[in-house]
């Protein structure tokens, strides 16, 4: 009896392990991501669990964000290995829409490039948008991403 406590208890503990640090994620991505600014300052991050889009819902996330006109903006995006080429993180607003004319993307459509960063001069201060997606609604696996948003500087 006591052998099977102990068998048990080894094997709970080992799927808690498992289970934390699969919620660690997105928080040691945060980390990670938050220290790839480029010496501009922190001021937000934007994390989620990406997943396959059903026909309803989309494949990630999307965030109200308020800028001010004038100010130098940094983006970066982090994804777990394996997935750089696959999400991307985009700034819109009402007026921009975010798969037609985004203002600034990780992904440019035209040339199929990816990039892990975009800077953003705010022209008019306003509520701006921040989506994290997969680039392929058809994407099957799952994984986590973490957007950071950084102030650069004042521009005058």
């Amino acid at each position: 009896m006591k052998k099977i406590t102990i068998i048990l208890a080894f094997v709970f503990f080992f799927l808690g392990i498992s289970n934390l640090a699969n919620a660690q994620c997105k928080q040691q991505l945060v980390y990670t991501c938050a220290s790839l600014t480029g010496g501009a300052i922190y001021l937000r991050d934007f994390n989620t669990k990406l997943k396959k889009a059903t026909s309803d819902e989309d494949s990630g996330t999307k965030w109200t964000v308020v800028l001010n006109k004038g100010t130098h903006y940094r983006f970066n995006i982090c994804t777990p290995d394996g997935f750089e080429d696959k999400v991307v993180l985009t700034l819109y607003d009402s007026q921009n829409p975010e798969k037609s004319s985004p203002y600034a993307s990780t992904w440019d459509r035209t040339s199929n490039t990816d990039i892990s960063s975009f800077d953003f001069v705010c022209q008019k201060s306003g509520m701006y948008y921040v989506s994290i997606r997969f680039k392929d609604e058809n994407e099957d696996k799952k994984t986590c991403a973490v957007g950071i948003l950084s102030f650069v500087g004042k521009n005058k």
